[in-house]
């Protein structure tokens, strides 16, 4: 297309349409700027509406009305937005510094505050009022180097362009990295014709870097895997304020168990009365160190606390390495020895498994089981152990014979739980002693059996059971009733019996009561009388059935017995089978006699006449 060709296409370009050449659109432009704006808008209503509704011009044009309101609101706003008044407020200025710049949560810090009156007019009957944190403690707080005793300090009027401070000087005990926060709000009036109130408020925000309080940890020179630990706490004020009560909260490592403290450990804190400035003190804790890998670390979380409220202070990280023990010690134990009143027979296995010879080796048993007499038996020193070098020795306890209820809260089915343990002293140069423990060994014990076996001639509260003369006399019959009763049984017990001889000159006259079963059986041959039954039920929880037997003997002193206390009953034994083990259990009971010194009516009456 010639050049001539493209001018006039541009000139023409309202009724041709758009000029394909760069220099027929710059003609166009030129000539029609207004049409070319309406390009894009012609082209909406092609795409968008034409032939798509009815009335699209109508249509369109209501909508391009809606648009243009629209923009024309967004104008408004934007104007009226950037040349809105500024408020009267907004030319007060508060400036606040701090010194130290590092603020330590309980040592004193003083804040200055500064306000400045930027506006047009004079502040009548200025007052200043000062805001602190929660348990802020104020030391100082003046105006312009006068003391003010009120945290509402009056300023009085404040030119324009006036200036002042405010000097506060006092201790925070907020959180290390935590927000304390101060407030300032300055109080007036203003205005030439009437009082205007106003108030400008300010927020001046500061952050605790670090702490009076510091926590160190002691632990022994070398940790040993598996077992006990004991380390020590040191705490430390080291600023110039008096702290208040301490909270400090373990965060135990995985493997250790806390066993005790000599400060109380509450809601999972130990609580330290107030230390004062300058001070410092100690706290012990214990546990045992499992198997807690080549290292241990030990996390407290110190806080300064008011009431219900504490402030975090600055955290004690401590890492320890751990070895493992050089001392390896197992046990198994003889069952059938596992019986009260028995001696059990433990056999120890150890070995130093480590690279260090060990010295002054002492092996052990420990049980908190309350057939043990003491919680812990050892063994003889041993002198040295080699590396690699190992050994077998046994260790005999002996067990009570029975426990009362007191001494337990589970009354059937004891197992005696036992742990073998060592101690040794460490060939590493150090001298520390260490101490081990092996695995536990749970073993059932064999029921105890208690049997008590009493005669009376009343009861204990003083109603006669037995019949004829007190003391007793050479040929008249003298009645007393025997008691037999069962106790501190832990297990089921099968094929129970119960025996006794009559003594001489005595009778059973056949008078009886019995808790269990029909009651007792008497053998004139043998003159001996028996009590027996298929099953018997653990007695010595509180709850359990009172296992007793009663019966009458007669005594008819001879003229042999004069000046003696005769004997009514004795060789009583007891004998029965224990389900759980499957063990025999048997135990004697006390011989009678006439002697009966906790009886109301025959004590002192027991010596035939």
């Amino acid at each position: 297309m010639s050049l001539k060709e493209e001018i006039k296409q541009g000139v023409a370009c309202d009724s041709v349409g758009t000029p394909d050449s760069i220099l027929g659109r710059t003609v166009c432009l030129s000539v029609h700027p207004g049409k070319m704006l309406l390009f894009p808008f012609i082209k909406w209503f092609d795409k968008r509406y034409k032939g798509r509704y009815k009335f699209a011009r109508v249509m369109f044009s209501f909508d391009l009305l809606l648009l243009g309101i629209l923009m024309g609101l967004l104008v408004a706003l934007t104007f009226s937005w950037i040349n809105a008044p500024t408020p009267f407020e907004d030319d007060i200025v508060f400036d606040a510094t701090v010194a130290p710049r590092e603020i330590i949560a309980g040592a004193p810090s003083t804040l200055v505050i500064r306000y400045t009156n930027n506006t047009e007019e004079e502040l009548r009957n200025a007052r200043l009022l000062i805001g602190f944190p929660d348990h802020f403690l104020l030391q100082e707080l003046s105006l312009e180097g006068e003391e003010a005793s009120d945290d509402a300090i009056e300023l009085g009027s404040i030119p324009i362009g006036g200036t002042g401070s405010v000097r506060v000087r006092g201790v925070m005990f907020g959180d290390v990295g935590g927000e304390q926060t101060f407030t300032s709000s300055l109080q007036f009036v203003y205005g030439t014709d009437e009082d205007v109130p106003g108030q400008k408020t300010d927020l001046h925000t500061f952050s605790p870097v670090a702490s009076t309080l510091a926590l160190s940890l002691s632990l022994p020179d070398r940790l040993v895997a598996f077992q006990d630990v004991e380390g020590v706490i040191t705490y430390h004020n080291t600023g110039e304020i008096d702290v208040p009560i301490v909270s400090i909260e373990p965060e135990w490592p995985e493997g250790f168990s806390f066993s005790s403290s000599d400060v109380a450990l509450t809601a999972e804190a130990f609580e330290v009365p107030a230390i004062e400035a300058g001070e410092q003190g100690q706290m012990t804790f214990r546990g045992y160190l499992g198997d807690v890998g080549d290292e241990v670390t030990f996390i407290f979380h110190p806080s300064f606390t008011f009431e219900t409220t504490r402030y975090k202070q600055e955290t004690l990280v401590h890492t320890a390495p751990v070895v493992p023990p050089q001392v390896n010690v197992e046990h198994s134990v003889t069952k059938s020895s596992v019986r009260p009143g028995a001696t059990a027979t433990f056999t120890l296995q150890y070995q130093n498994t480590g690279e260090f010879t060990v010295s002054d080796i002492v092996l052990g048993i420990e049980s908190e089981s309350p057939f043990f007499s003491s919680p812990v038996w050892e063994s003889e020193s041993i002198p040295s152990l080699e590396p690699g070098e190992s050994g077998e020795l046994e260790l005999h306890i002996p067990l009570q014979s029975s426990i009362a209820q007191s001494e337990t809260s589970i009354y059937e089915a004891l197992d005696l739980e036992t742990r073998a343990i060592a101690s040794y002293i460490l060939g590493d140069g150090t001298g520390q002693r260490v101490s081990a423990k092996g695995g536990s060994l749970s073993t059932p014990i064999t029921s105890p059996v208690v049997l008590e076996s009493f005669g009376r001639y009343a009861t204990a509260s003083g109603d006669q059971l037995g019949r004829g003369p007190l003391p007793p006399r050479t040929g008249i019959e003298t009645k007393y009733w025997v008691f037999w009763h069962v106790d501190g049984t832990i297990n089921e017990l099968t094929n129970l019996s119960i025996e006794g001889t009559l003594g001489e000159g005595v009778e059973f006259t056949g008078r009886q009561t019995s808790s269990q079963n029909s009651g007792v059986d008497y053998d004139p041959s043998s003159k001996s009388i028996s009590w027996s039954t298929n099953s018997l039920s653990p007695t010595l929880s509180p709850s359990s059935k009172i296992v007793g037997i009663a019966f009458e003997l007669g005594l008819t002193p001879t003229d042999a017995m004069l000046g003696s206390s005769p004997t009514l009953l004795s060789n009583i034994t007891l004998t029965g089978v224990d389900v759980r083990t499957g063990a025999i259990v048997s135990t004697s009971g006390s011989r009678v006699t006439t002697y009966l010194p906790n009886d109301l009516m025959a004590a002192g009456k027991s010596i035939v006449e």
